[in-house]
């Protein structure tokens, strides 16, 4: 260990190097610029932004917003260290309602950028541009702004350049960005936001304040919606709104964890112990839950101020917290574990055509039965079905399996399989020789509708799924491919073996209920392939029961 040398004297740090010091607390990737501008953004009122990316925010990070603006005297004041709008006095550091509050932000991004603000107030008579850089005092000027903020920074680590070797590649750090994004623009229902990386837009997300739900499926999918149970539960100042996934969209990694607490982003490890120990029950080892869940509690129950990054977060009455989210997240597992929690009405505000019953026999037993005009559910898993001459009985899993099977086959066969992108490109790690044999498949797997790009040395990025799997589970997909293709590499046949694995996934987003239109189209699409199919493989998914056969069985 090196000594510190007796003839250095204790003497203060110069204002550059203190700033440089906090931003390596504050400032660990570009990822971290976003996150503080967009909460000076949503501080400051914005309800539309807009995020620019360029070389993974190596080489540009840009944020604007419609907020209230700086004050042009402020804007050198804005980027000194420990100045804030946001707290006047030691009482408000215990009710703090802003994403932000320390005042460190702006000046540790612009001690390693070159960094620009410009703003405009909207009864301001024109915007004003502050630049940074270089060490060089702020230069101050007009410019031409709509009422709101810019924030552009330029060669983040430019000055530090060993800071800047640990930054990973430009598509993982953009993966950073983007996880973060998603977890703002799923904080604020009222945001429109837009986010670009090297000049081509990745989304732009419009306002859903009052149909949220919407806002889940595009940053979540289809997928998570439809096997996910609503919780809306609340005790004394506490509460907790948001969607819990049900065991079977349990996840073989944390990549759809999001917790909110008064609107914040937050990692807090009693918070996720408390959900952990509500779905143990439910969820096999080495599965973890997928939720985005909002606790609310009072501003002064909470310190929020023990971490820079703010991720951290400290509650004046821990048990009491994870008591209450335990409790109502397991009771709404309890009460849905089986069946699809995403509608939770009852029978009478369900459509007079689709209804759930449960018959004073059946409810002895706990079966539950769904009427369709002349069609039957049962247990969300069998239909049946009268027609003229008797009863249909449809598998209805098996028959979403078998319908697409021979679906993608004719597709595969005329060449009519089109790729769908992803509406946000997942980024899945992978084991080693696993790139290669990608690359070795690449263009058969292209060919039924899988685009899969290098990320990294041990990841990829998946960006495009068949169009008739859009709704699939893709990580489960993506994994089940790679296992077929470990082990069958150089198989004859290997494309109708891919898509045998890729129809496996056909139930992966798929309704527990059945419209009566749902049940029609099932069927007609039953009788569409039936041609296809050989009579033995027909017979695992349709029976038909005549009236004779109906009149043998009693």
């Amino acid at each position: 260990m090196h000594v510190v040398d007796p003839l250095h004297r204790i003497h203060k740090l110069p204002d550059s190097l203190i700033n440089r010091i906090a931003a390596g607390e504050v400032i660990e990737r570009p990822a971290s610029v976003v996150k503080e501008l967009l909460e000076n953004s949503l501080d400051a009122g914005a309800d539309t932004v807009t995020v620019e990316i360029e070389a993974g925010g190596s080489r540009l990070i840009r944020v604007t917003d419609n907020g209230r603006g700086i004050h042009a005297d402020d804007l050198a004041l804005a980027v000194d260290r420990h100045t804030t709008s946001k707290l006047e006095d030691d009482a408000d550091l215990t009710d703090i309602a802003t994403l932000g509050f320390r005042g460190e932000a702006l000046a540790s991004i612009a001690a390693v950028s070159r960094f620009s603000l410009t703003s405009c107030e909207a009864d301001a008579p024109h915007a004003t541009t502050l630049e940074l850089g270089s060490g060089k005092e702020p230069v101050l000027q007009p410019a031409a702004h709509p009422p709101g903020t810019t924030a552009e920074v330029h060669h983040l680590f430019y000055n530090m350049p060993a800071r800047k070797k640990f930054l990973r590649s430009e598509k993982t750090e953009f993966l950073h960005i983007l996880e973060l994004v998603k977890r703002i623009a799923l904080s604020r229902f009222d945001l429109s936001l837009r986010l670009l990386h090297n000049q081509r837009q990745v989304f732009q997300l419009v306002k859903h304040v009052h149909c949220p739900e919407q806002r889940v499926q595009q940053i979540l999918g289809k997928s998570f919606y439809r096997q996910a149970v609503m919780v809306n539960q609340q005790a004394g100042n506490i509460s907790l709104f948001g969607w819990m996934g049900l065991p079977a969209a349990a996840r073989s990694q944390t990549d759809q964890q999001y917790i909110y607490l008064n609107g914040r982003i937050i990692r807090d490890r009693m918070v996720q112990h408390a959900i952990r120990a509500a779905c143990q029950e439910y969820i096999y080892p080495g599965r973890y839950p997928a939720y985005v869940l909002y606790l609310q509690t009072g501003l002064s129950d909470v310190d929020i101020n023990v971490h820079p990054t703010k991720y951290e977060v400290r509650f004046r009455d821990t048990r009491r917290v994870f008591d209450f989210m335990q409790a109502v997240i397991a009771r709404a597992l309890d009460t849905t574990h089986g069946h699809s929690g995403k509608d939770t009405a009852t029978n009478e505000d369900l459509p007079a055509t689709v209804r759930e019953i449960t018959s004073s026999y059946y409810s002895g037993i706990g079966e539950q039965l769904a009427v369709a005009g002349q069609s039957l559910l049962i247990k969300g898993r069998y239909l049946l079905v009268e027609d003229d001459d008797g009863l249909n009985l449809v598998d209805i899993h098996t028959a979403r399996k078998l319908i697409l099977r021979y679906r993608l086959l004719d597709d595969y066969g005329n060449n009519r399989i089109k790729i769908r992108p992803v509406l946000v490109p997942l980024s899945v790690k992978v084991k080693p020789g696993e790139q290669q044999l990608l690359e070795n498949h690449r263009e058969l797997l292209e060919s039924l509708g899988l685009q899969v790009d290098q990320d990294a040395p041990d990841s990829v990025m998946i960006r495009g799924l068949p169009s008739r799997l859009t709704d699939a589970d893709a990580v489960s997909l993506f994994r089940d491919t790679m296992d077929l293709l470990r082990h069958h590499p150089q198989s004859s046949g290997l494309a109708e073996k891919l898509i045998n694995a890729f129809s496996t996934h056909a139930n992966d987003a798929a309704s527990q209920k059945l419209s009566a239109s749902e049940s029609d189209q099932l069927i007609n699409e039953l009788n569409t392939i039936k041609s296809m199919v050989p009579t033995r493989e027909f017979y695992r998914v349709f029976r038909h029961l005549t009236l004779t056969d109906l009149k043998a069985l009693f």
